[in-house]
């Protein structure tokens, strides 16, 4: 019997990496694709590994279990709700297991169809081929899995004091918080999740639940070193209110630094499943002109310093 690695390396790849993908779509976490694909072919490396002497070993139940959750956990190991990330993804492998097995049994040949699949006795056109078929059905079925109110999720780096961290954001087009003073878009989020990049005092004085505005004036008696202010808002079932809002050293939204952007900070959750604990609701457009006109400010600062 012959096993061809090359192939059993490509099969096992490219499953991995379209479970993973549709996985992380159905959660509606963001899709790190790079990292999926090295994941994946850690995957395809350890199906191989199994077909070598001496290494039968690795084809036990148990090695495969734990290499299963191992593989799901460094690809999705910055969301929130992991366990249910990797309960989601062997959910889909069994899932597709299962739609294999009934090909196989409507041939009248399960056995045989499996283990041409587990050895990756496919030809390459067709291996290729139905690789691709099953990437546009994932993609047709699972499309909109990473949308929740007509927004995409992506990933929003925040820098407040010095601090830095990593968080989930929902593009949400519904969203039209400005500043009122510049026009800039607000991000909007979970003020629990963001205590940690807050100094002590400022995080003492949070949690004892006042109105913005003594909330706010408390802040400013004890010195807070960081800007806050209030934003006025409205929205569905509130008449109109306050937001407090403490104004960032910068945000990274698509490899894009976007300088003191105020967060206007929720005392209650964004989300209603916890994939995101923030909400952005700047657009396209507007990112190209502030981009513009930043642009403008450096071409004349540089001016300045030819002169």
């Amino acid at each position: 019997m012959s096993i061809y690695l090359d192939r059993v390396f490509v099969l096992n790849l490219a499953v991995d990496y379209l479970l993973l993908l549709a996985a992380a779509k159905l959660a509606g976490t963001p899709l790190r694709r790079l990292r999926f694909l090295l994941c994946s072919a850690g995957g395809g490396l350890y199906a191989s590994a199994i077909f070598l002497p001496g290494l039968i070993w690795l084809s036990h139940p148990v090695c495969k279990i734990a290499v299963g959750a191992g593989m799901a956990w460094i690809a999705f190991g910055r969301e929130r709700h992991i366990i249910k990330l990797i309960g989601l993804f062997f959910l889909l492998s069994g899932a597709l297991a299962g739609i294999v097995l009934a090909v196989g049994f409507c041939i009248g040949a399960p056995e045989l169809l499996l283990g041409k699949i587990y050895r990756a006795e496919i030809d390459w056109k067709l291996l290729l081929g139905g690789t691709a078929v099953l990437s546009v059905v994932l993609h047709l079925l699972f499309r909109q899995g990473a949308r929740h109110g007509g927004g995409e999720l992506m990933t929003v780096q925040v820098s407040i004091n010095g601090k830095v961290n990593s968080f989930t954001a929902l593009h949400d087009t519904g969203n039209t918080l400005r500043n009122p003073v510049d026009g800039r878009p607000v991000l909007v989020m979970e003020q629990s999740a963001l205590l940690d990049l807050l100094p002590e005092m400022d995080v003492r004085i949070l949690m004892e639940k006042y109105s913005p505005e003594e909330t706010m004036e408390r802040l400013y008696a004890a010195g807070s070193e960081l800007r806050f202010t209030l934003l006025p808002f409205c929205s569905v079932g509130t008449e109109s209110g306050l937001l407090l809002a403490v104004r960032s050293d910068y945000i990274v939204l698509r490899r894009r630094k976007i300088p003191h952007t105020l967060i206007a900070l929720s005392t209650g959750p964004v989300s209603d499943g916890g994939g995101y604990c923030a909400l952005w609701g700047g657009s396209e457009r507007e990112e190209r002109i502030e981009k513009a006109a930043e642009a403008d400010v450096d071409l004349a600062a540089a001016d300045r310093q030819a002169g």
